[in-house]
């Protein structure tokens, strides 16, 4: 049986396809100074991946300490029919046969009362007026977020326990960032990662020939093929998810559906002393210079995208 992820662990390397370029290598996609956001959504034609999506490319400047990449359940031709290479302003996984969600133990939901917010039904109500209509008794599959670092470290993961428990936007993910990275072991930012953990993924995987014949992850198999075990507690009248089937339930991120705790206030800054005043006073004033125009910053516009082409469909 596939398990979690948590902060600590790594992640072995693996091959991916991109809507442009298939077999890609994870870990050179980590390298680099800054770590990288994986948020796996549902396929291209749902509403609420449609939703973040456009989203993501609204916010997409704000991201400035870690970068961001959807994983999405599409395969990589029908993107890459509807979406010019270079349009998006981040980068795409394409996993259609769901092999990086089996192993990940990303869930799935059948019953609407454990997994819907508010803001879903409005989403998904939304959709239905433009003719997106939901299967019968289908599963409705949860998100994950992760933060991971170069060499497979995972510096966070977010299991998220309703439809739309994950990153709002960039603005989000840069705050998320910002206040986590400062606060982790540096080792984990290092290039290579030390000896695995005890509860390292790496020795679970192996080597599948052929598994990417059909267009996506070549990932093993095992313990991914096992299905993903659901919610045994049912959520709250207020939307609230309930604990996770291992009893500990931890405090979700800024950002998420679940708010998270207070901020902390500043400390006051220091006030300068007089002796400090005095010599302003007694340095002879330079002529002042002419003051320049004042520059209006100028906000980056989203690239346009347009995902209506895609439609609403099935998974692949």
């Amino acid at each position: 049986m596939a398990k979690q992820l948590r902060a600590g662990d790594v992640i072995p390397e693996f091959r991916f396809d991109t809507p442009y370029q298939p077999q890609q290598s994870f870990y050179q996609l980590l390298e680099g100074d800054r770590p990288v956001f994986l948020v796996f959504l549902r396929n291209f034609g749902h509403p609420l991946t449609r939703h973040y999506i456009m989203e993501y490319i609204k916010s997409a400047a704000a991201l400035r300490s870690a970068r961001l990449v959807c994983v999405v359940r599409t395969r990589p031709q029908t993107i890459s029919k509807a979406i010019p290479e270079g349009t998006m302003p981040y980068g795409l996984m394409c996993d259609a046969e769901g092999v990086l969600y089996r192993f990940f133990n990303v869930r799935s939901e059948k019953s609407r009362m454990k997994c819907f917010s508010l803001k879903a039904m409005k989403i998904l109500n939304a959709a239905k007026k433009q003719g997106f209509h939901p299967q019968p008794g289908e599963a409705w599959q949860l998100p994950l977020t992760l933060l991971v670092g170069p060499a497979g470290r995972v510096l966070m993961a977010h299991y998220g326990a309703t439809l739309t428990d994950l990153p709002e936007d960039c603005v989000c993910m840069e705050e998320l960032a910002a206040d986590l990275l400062p606060s982790l072991p540096a080792e984990w930012m290092a290039a290579a990662p030390a000896a695995p953990v005890a509860d390292s993924f790496g020795a679970a995987f192996e080597t599948v020939p052929g598994a990417d014949q059909a267009g996506g992850a070549r990932f093993p198999a095992g313990e991914a093929d096992a299905a993903p075990e659901g919610f045994d507690a049912p959520a709250g009248p207020d939307g609230e998810s309930a604990a996770s089937p291992a009893g500990e339930v931890a405090a979700a991120p800024e950002g998420f559906d679940v708010p998270a705790g207070p901020d902390g206030e500043s400390a006051p800054a220091e006030e300068e002393g007089f002796d400090t005043l005095l010599d302003v006073f007694d340095a002879p004033a330079a002529p002042a210079a002419p003051a320049a125009p004042p520059v209006q910053p100028q906000t980056p516009r989203p690239p346009a995208v347009d995902l209506s082409a895609l439609g609403f469909g099935a998974d692949h």
